[in-house]
């Protein structure tokens, strides 16, 4: 039985040190959690569907491992609600999406919601951008280059009444 991604944030939650998160990350790269950390902090992805956790049908007495079906089976449906949207109406993608959730164990379906609204760190506090970035280099888009503060100009007013501009 593959290890399912609440269980691995989990265990990176765990772990002490900055290196030891990445290393548990690396060890449990799959399509599903490479594909939730992006969702969760590409800030060019977005999900087509409401903010929040949509009302759906939890059952929190089935073991993890033992639901209907895992986010492995269930990932490849992802680009149904990812923008740009392919042509379904929005009420329907909206029910394809609380059946995902009903299928696939109440844990990752609270970490999909978490991701969709880009707030895994709320749930999973060691865990951000930085992370992502040392355990897989090449899966978010480069930064956004920080905009350049341009130097304020000081307005002096000269003994005799006129201005005379200054740099800081």
């Amino acid at each position: 039985m593959k290890t399912s991604v609440p269980q691995v944030l989990d265990e990176v939650e765990k772990v002490k040190s900055f290196d030891e998160k990445v290393k548990v990350l690396l060890s449990y790269n799959s399509t599903p959690l490479r594909g939730l950390l992006n969702l969760n902090f590409n800030p060019n992805l977005k999900m087509n569907l409401p903010e929040g956790e949509p009302p759906f049908k939890k059952d929190t007495s089935i073991p993890i491992g033992y639901s209907e079906t895992n986010l492995y089976t269930e990932w490849r449906r992802f680009y149904i609600w990812v923008e740009p949207k392919p042509e379904l109406s929005k009420v329907r993608k909206e029910q394809l999406f609380v059946q995902m959730l009903e299928g696939i164990h109440w844990k990752e379906a609270e970490v999909v919601c978490l991701a969709k609204d880009k707030k895994l760190h709320t749930r999973y506090k060691s865990l951000n951008e930085k992370l992502v970035r040392a355990a897989f280099p090449q899966l978010l888009p480069p930064p956004a280059p920080k905009p350049v503060q341009k130097q304020k100009e000081e307005v002096v007013v000269k003994k005799d009444g006129g201005p005379s501009s200054v740099d800081s």
